[in-house]
């Protein structure tokens, strides 16, 4: 397991300087995640950013009702955490996951603000990065309030094709915030 995908992302949005390659190096940790490995535990800080290399991780809770809502699922290439948790060292609701064999890359918040604060440039490819979750959060947000089941499904279809044939049903479900059985359905008719 190595770097060389984190830096390659980071280098689509501005140069990395050899030194900043280094940091990135030393700060960020690799680590091979087994499935259904608990990477976060719910009611505990989030305090750790992910960075797929191979794999898949989620971020779930459970609703008042005791269903699994499955808040993200990221895959290779892709970042994870609870950033409000991360960024605040406060605790959160969410679980954080494996769901396939991985090879991760994670790195504390005590590194994380060191590698930020020592690099405007980084600093900066961060607030670019976080943008473009944040706005993929409210697209989902908005096709999940917005969007009856075949919608849903149709917007999963688009936009999260690595995911297709990767997760299970139930998987599915938890993400789109819909059953099982209509999951299975719209797969037969779609």
């Amino acid at each position: 397991m190595n770097h060389e995908k984190l830096i390659n992302l980071l280098k689509q949005y501005r140069t990395i300087s050899e030194t900043e390659k280094q940091s990135i190096e030393e700060l960020f940790t690799p680590m091979k995640v087994k499935k259904k490995q608990i990477l976060i535990e719910k009611n505990s800080p989030c305090n750790k950013l992910f960075f797929i290399n191979k794999g898949l991780l989620r971020a779930y809770y459970t609703n008042d009702k005791g269903t699994e809502v499955t808040r993200m699922i990221a895959w290779e290439n892709r970042f994870l955490t609870n950033i409000g948790s991360f960024k605040n060292a406060s605790e959160n609701n969410e679980t954080i996951e494996c769901v396939e064999n991985a090879e991760i890359l994670y790195i504390d918040r005590i590194n994380f603000e060191k590698l930020i604060t020592s690099s405007l440039n980084i600093k900066s490819i961060y607030a670019d990065i976080l943008e473009e979750y944040n706005m993929l959060h409210i697209k989902r947000f908005e096709q999940l309030n917005s969007k009856d089941s075949l919608g849903r499904y149709k917007y999963f279809k688009e936009n999260f094709t690595p995911l297709q044939n990767r997760i299970n049903d139930s998987l599915m479900a938890s993400f789109l915030s819909i059953s099982r059985k209509t999951v299975e359905r719209l797969k037969k008719t779609s």
